[in-house]
């Protein structure tokens, strides 16, 4: 445990764990409070300032939130001032917490984004402001080391910044007579600051003491650049908590450094950025139990696949990458940047001392008032009260290891407790996903007119490869940013804030990564084990020098353990498969060592139930365009899926002709999803005759439209449908507008909604779809519009089967050319295959051209066998690229002889996404697309 200082000179509280206690709660505000806060009547700050030191961009905002107020985050690291445009954020927003009980009353003042609590200027001795002041202090004052040395230089005032002329040492911003001229607070300048009481000090800006450049005085700015300002709790109604403030003045300096630390090469202050918060209690009466936190949103590029956990020896809390890859979060709406291979990590360290960290989920006792779940989170407990408890997710975990500080093991080691290890012989990691906590400094009294420090470093780490090749390298920037953290702490443990200038950074060597694969044991290759069809399947292979973890990989899936053995539940494994292949990889966080053989058993996983349509595992959609187009042949506009079922993905198939999609077919739960209906697959048939369908939602019309819709019993995959058992079935309408009685469909819209887009569902007949069409034909005939409102007796509704009526499922149809009209379509079948196994695909012989070409597993997640065959020997240039065409990859490259050739694709690194693996030799050219999932 390494030493901390408490510059505010207050006892410290132990962090010692959280007794099962009840849960504080805020009460009521009390009427004079609310009174005097509605009288200040004080906006929230408008004014910001960026602080630009080395490589970070920071939006500073002075009403208690940083780095977002609305739009994209601007915590920019590293900054790239250059490329123009927005840059890659560790963190969306950060804010600032305090509460503590006044008088027997708790209250609390925090901010989180678009909720903040805090006004600009200072408190007077009553603990009050007023508007007029709160607009006057709407500033933030911004010096840098260029700013003094231009006056330096110079001598003369008019060299001077407006904002180094007016640094308002009236109201607390501190300085430093510069006795020797070089600019920067030596160890023999001691600060100086005014406070209440002291000559010099006014509640009024531009008022009170001036900064004295002449004489020497300058602003202490501890970096190369800094940032000051003044706020309160004070200013309005705490709208967000509900509490009555605390009386609370706040100043802040945020600063940081141009260069690196002792090695110009090394970039780690000019990556960080510091932040001194002085908290001062303005009121009459004590703030007994005081706590000051800070609300983190980590956001590490791509902000859906991270990582949170927390160093108590080091009282920090930090992010990091839970892949490989960091790619951009939600890439079709211009989501964040990703920082791509190199995975970096970000850590909040409370340089002071810091008493615990959480998780902040808003998830646990939604019903908790927001106030009461913040304040629950400062005491380092969940929103339901309950304390962290070491295991799982840390949230009522069967240790009942209570702990203040959530995730704290080592995760570089995989060890217990951390992301990599949440359970001790469970499996993990916890799947990566957008993560922010809170973490707290110790807890104190404030006397009337007694303030404390807290001391903040935002730190950040990159790995130091460029291009990493191995999986492991994001765990190399948790160790680096351990490494700078150490370096800054004792730095400031030595001097002070003054002396993290100095200080020095020992980066810690990654180990080799392994040397040897590990010899699989069991299941033997090729076990069969459906006859019978255990209720789970245990993995076992031999250890391997070096290594920290393995990596079990399956097909869509792997599995990360410490051990050399694994059991996974049936309910686990990889389902649809009759074959399946495994292998290991041992890891450290060096890297990956070399995979394993691999080997296969056979276990054929049918649960209906578990099939969803999410995955795109097991539900595929078909698309046969007029005239029997062949939608794997060589006229088809996408071949996406092809090699799985001879089929197309679920997800969207803009195959054959390219003018329609069948879109999706997707519901809530297992009872509306399609699977549920298997193992029979359905068709939707574009035809002359067409079918009868009813509003049944909504009016109750029923009218002709131009398909049918049949339930074609078990398709095996690549196999011919038997015609003998279809059935037809009753399409059940209906409209997202208001449109009926003119069936219609336009696109793509999202998810099938909006515009014109129907949905259309089905039913099965009492007897047969033809008597069905015999009621209903009459009723459409005789109606002048053709599309009669069923009557109250409706001679149709009888011939609906009501135990069997429950919607098959929605499908829905859009055309990816809307221009095309519905005429044209007569002939095309949509085939949506509810229960396929994901047959491994047989490798493809040599094509038209002689080349052939697979890839396997697709999807893949990890590493995939990209084999591929040439008639003739040739140059031969094997690449991979992206939906756009970009070349994302080189496979091969050079000649090679006639025959079957195979080459690795690594794709852990890859986005998740499609992609097209290019094969060019001999002038002619093939190609196949891969799905990589995440």
């Amino acid at each position: 445990m390494r030493r901390r200082l408490c510059l505010c000179g207050l006892a410290l509280v132990l962090a010692l764990p959280v007794p099962a206690v009840a849960q504080k709660s805020l009460p009521p505000s009390t009427p004079a409070a609310v009174e005097n806060a509605a009288t200040a009547g004080c906006t929230l700050g408008a004014f910001d300032a960026t602080l630009r030191p080395g490589d970070v961009q920071a939006k500073l905002y002075n009403f208690g939130g940083l780095f977002w107020r609305g739009g994209a985050s601007t915590y920019e690291v590293p900054y790239h001032p250059a490329t123009g445009g927005p840059g890659t954020h560790p963190l969306f927003a950060m804010g600032l917490w305090v509460s503590g009980e006044v008088g027997g009353d708790l209250r609390f003042a925090g901010a989180t984004y678009s909720n903040w609590e805090f006004w600009p200027g200072p408190l007077d001795a009553n603990g009050a402001t007023t508007s007029n002041r709160c607009s006057a202090f709407d500033r933030l004052w911004r010096v840098s080391v260029y700013d003094l040395e231009r006056y330096t230089t110079s001598g003369e005032t008019g060299a001077a910044t407006q904002d180094l002329l007016t640094w308002p040492i009236a109201q607390g911003a501190p300085y430093f007579l510069d006795t020797n001229g070089n600019d920067r607070r030596d160890p023999s300048e001691p600060r100086l600051t005014l406070g209440p009481g002291d000559e010099g000090y006014s509640l009024n800006r531009n008022q009170g003491a001036v900064l004295d450049l002449a004489a020497g005085y300058r602003p202490d700015l501890v970096g190369d650049e800094a940032v000051w300002w003044v706020m309160n709790d004070n200013g309005n109604v705490h709208r967000w908590s509900g509490s009555a403030p605390l009386g609370v003045e706040v100043q802040v300096l945020a600063y940081g450094y141009y260069g690196g630390i002792s090695d110009p090469s090394d970039r780690a202050l000019g990556l960080a950025t510091f932040y001194e918060y002085t908290v001062a209690n303005r009121g009459s009466s004590p703030i007994d139990d005081a706590r000051v936190s800070f609300f983190v949103d980590v956001d590490l590029g791509g902000y859906e696949d991270d990582q949170i956990a927390s160093d108590p020896g080091r009282g920090m809390l930090y992010g990091y990458n839970g892949d490989a890859f960091d790619a951009r979060s939600n890439p079709t709406y211009g989501g964040p940047l990703g920082y791509g291979y190199r995975v970096p990590a970000v850590g909040v360290d409370l340089l002071s001392g810091a008493a615990g960290a959480i998780e902040y989920r808003t998830d646990i006792a939604p019903e908790v008032p927001r106030g009461a779940g913040a304040l629950a989170a400062q005491q380092n407990r969940w929103a339901d009260g309950s304390p962290i408890t070491r295991g799982g997710d840390g949230h009522g975990g069967p240790s009942g290891d209570a702990t203040a500080w959530i995730f704290d093991g080592d995760p570089v080691t995989f060890a217990y407790w951390s992301p990599e290890r949440p359970e001790v012989d469970g499996f993990g990691p916890l799947p990566p996903r957008e993560v922010s906590g809170v973490i707290n400094a110790p807890a104190a009294t404030l006397a009337p007119g007694e303030s404390r420090r807290v001391d903040v470093a935002i730190l950040f780490a990159e790995n130091d490869q460029v291009a990493p090749s191995t999986f492991r390298t994001r765990l190399h920037s948790v160790s680096r940013l351990r490494d700078i953290s150490d370096a800054v702490q004792a730095a400031y443990d030595a001097g002070g804030t003054a002396a993290i200038r100095d200080a020095e950074v020992a980066y810690t060597a990654a180990p080799s990564p392994p040397a040897t694969a590990p010899t699989l044991l069991g299941p033997a290759d090729g076990t069969d084990v459906n006859a019978e069809a255990p209720s789970s399947l245990t993995f076992s292979w031999t250890a391997v020098e070096g290594a920290d973890a393995y990596i079990l990989d399956l097909p869509d899936r792997d599995f990360q353990t410490t051990g050399t053995s694994l059991t996974v539940d049936a309910a686990d494994l990889p389902d649809g498969r009759t074959t399946t292949r495994w292998s290991v990889v041992p890891v450290n966080w060096g890297g990956d060592g070399p995979r394993s053989e691999i080997h296969e058993f056979s276990y054929l996983l049918y649960r209906p139930e578990a099939l969803t349509l999410d995955d795109g595992s097991f539900a595929f959609v078909e698309v046969v365009g007029p005239g029997g187009a062949d939608p794997c042949g060589p006229d088809a506009q996408s071949t996406n899926g092809c090699d799985e079922v001879g089929g197309n993905a679920i997800y969207g198939s803009f195959n054959s002709t390219g003018a329609y999609i069948g879109y999706r077919a997707g519901g809530d739960g297992p009872e509306a999803s399609l699977p549920a209906f298997g193992p029979n697959d359905y068709e939707i048939r574009f035809t002359e005759e067409g079918s009868y369908g009813l509003y049944r939602f909504s009016t109750g019309a029923l009218i002709w439209v131009p398909f049918e819709v049949w339930d074609v019993g078990v398709v095996a995959p690549g196999a011919e449908n038997d015609p003998a058992d279809d059935v037809r079935m009753i399409p059940a309408l209906f409209a997202d507008g208001d449109v009926e009685c003119v069936f219609g469909y336009s696109g793509p819209t999202l998810y099938g909604y909006g515009g014109t887009t129907q949905r259309i569902y089905a039913y099965y007949a009492t007897t047969t779809y033809a008597e069905f069409e015999a009621a209903a034909a009459p009723l459409v005939d005789a109606d002048a519009s053709g599309c009669p409102t069923a009557p109250t007796t409706d001679p149709t509704e009888a011939l609906v089967d009501a135990d069997r009526g429950r919607p098959l499922q929605r499908f829905v149809m859009e055309q990816a050319d809307p221009s095309v009209p519905l005429s044209a379509l007569s002939g095309t079948v949509l085939r949506f295959y509810t229960t396929d196994p994901l047959a491994v695909p047989t490798e493809r012989g040599p094509e038209a051209g002689g080349l052939g070409l697979s890839v396997w597993p697709n999807p893949v997640r990890g590493a995939a066998s990209v084999p591929f065959t040439l008639a003739a020997a040739g140059d031969v240039r094997l690449r991979l690229v992206d939906v756009l065409g970009r070349e994302v990859a080189v496979l091969a490259d050079g000649p090679r002889v006639a025959g079957e050739h195979r080459v690795a694709l690594d794709a852990s690194r890859l986005a998740a996404g499609v992609y097209v693996v290019v094969l060019d030799a001999g002038g002619q050219r093939t190609a196949r697309t891969v799905t990589v999932v995440r």
